[in-house]
């Protein structure tokens, strides 16, 4: 248990007002879908007919009779490695992550030569956090089949997070040229956003261009597109590709706060009203909306309402000061969190990792060292509770979403 939730898992002292975690991991939304990839596709190879069973079983989302197939298989055939390959994948969604680890080496120890165990055995690392390892079954599927399309990926993901935007840009290129044709608007989009953010913005462009061509309902590549247009030379393309963001993710606050944006400054002020105060409802904490709110009401000549709501913000950021403060308070307390950690004191450490949290609710470091105490003196229920609320607050975190499965196996929710 130490090894999955000690050491590099991000537990950072924190020095200054806020807590440092802006690390930008630009494929942390799409990360835990990368693991079955071709999962269903490996299932669908299975050649015996109790394999072919399970693969349909676990397409049909039956994971545990297809644990159960699988297991009775195996008492027969044991040194069967497409039945610990499938087992694995079961395993992985139930999720059972020790055994489905195990099972997976297991298929590899058999078949090394196979590049569909390294290949699922990778995909499930990367689900589980283990990105170190991962990287290493990816390289060893592309050794073995330089044309697989989901080993590339799994690299390109792999060097995203590391920051390695070249190494990423050059595995994302593999994958689109040896993929289907149904993944190839989704990779152009993730290698746009490999380009942006090396400021390769005419790169970026046509590959948003592309995958919406591919995919005309992707709306993250038309938000992506218009949000490099609003900072181009000519901003007035971007409304026409922001608005159409905006009709795909009608929800998105970034859509609704930069299609707003550009139509205050475009002036036509009626609609940056409508598209703000969404906005503001998905996120009524953010300043820019809605500062931006109340400059398009005045724009469109709603000056009392502009005054009211300009007013309420001003009454809102009067208490900064104290917030600030509450900040750095929250930051000392965390600080010495870790300090006890070190010497074992879980439980006290607990106690100031969650006074923390109290005076700064949405730092979400000080919200994954209480849910990672939590885990270390064996409070599985509670520990569920706390890193589901980091993943809500900071969707894919890496950290927090290694720590759950291991949660999840302690304390399954069905108990």
């Amino acid at each position: 248990m130490s090894s999955l939730i000690g050491g590099r898992m991000g537990r950072r002292a924190v020095h200054g007002s806020r807590f440092a975690n802006t690390r930008a991991l630009f494929l942390r939304a799409l990360a835990i879908g990368l693991l079955l990839g071709s999962v269903m596709l490996a299932a669908a190879e299975a050649e015996s007919d109790p394999l072919a069973a399970a693969g349909a079983l676990i397409a049909q989302g039956s994971v545990q009779q297809a644990v159960q197939t699988l297991r009775g298989y195996l008492q027969q055939q044991p040194d069967s490695a497409d039945a610990h390959r499938l087992l694995g994948i079961a395993l992985a969604l139930a999720p059972q992550r020790s055994a489905a680890l195990e099972a997976l080496e297991r298929a590899v120890e058999l078949a090394p030569d196979d590049p569909r165990n390294h290949l699922v055995f990778g995909q499930t690392l990367a689900r589980f956090g283990e990105s170190a390892r991962a990287r290493e079954e990816f390289q060893a599927t592309v050794k073995l089949d330089p044309s697989s399309g989901p080993a590339h990926e799994g690299l390109a993901f792999a060097a995203a997070l590391d920051g390695a935007l070249d190494l990423a840009v050059r595995h994302f290129s593999s994958a689109i040229e040896h993929a289907a044709a149904t993944d190839r608007a989704r990779l152009h989009f993730l290698r746009g956003r490999a380009y942006r953010q090396q400021e390769r913005l005419a790169a970026a462009v046509s590959d948003f261009e592309k995958s919406v061509d591919l995919d005309p309902n992707l709306g993250p590549a038309y938000l992506e597109w218009g949000r490099i247009l609003t900072e181009s030379p000519e901003p007035d393309r971007a409304d026409a590709v922001l608005a159409k963001a905006v009709e795909l993710l009608p929800d998105d606050f970034e859509a609704r706060l930069l299609l707003g944006s550009q139509r205050l400054r475009r002036g036509h002020a009626a609609s940056a009203v409508e598209h703000l105060r969404v906005a503001v409802q998905l996120k009524p904490g953010d300043r820019a909306a809605g500062y931006a709110l109340g400059r398009a009401l005045r724009a469109a000549g709603r000056t009392e309402e502009a005054r009211t709501h300009l007013e309420s913000l001003a009454h809102a950021n009067a208490g900064r000061a104290v917030s600030d403060a509450d900040i750095n308070e929250a930051g000392r307390l965390n600080n010495q969190g870790l300090e006890l950690e070190k010497r074992a004191a879980y439980a006290e450490a607990l106690e100031k990792y969650r006074a923390a949290v109290v005076l700064a609710p949405q730092e979400v470091g000080f919200r994954r060292n209480a849910a990672l105490a939590l885990c270390r003196l064996n409070r599985w229920q509670e520990a569920k509770v706390e890193l589901r609320e980091v993943l809500r607050i900071a969707p894919g975190d890496v950290d927090a979403v290694k720590a759950l499965y291991v949660a999840l196996e302690r304390a399954p929710d069905d108990q």
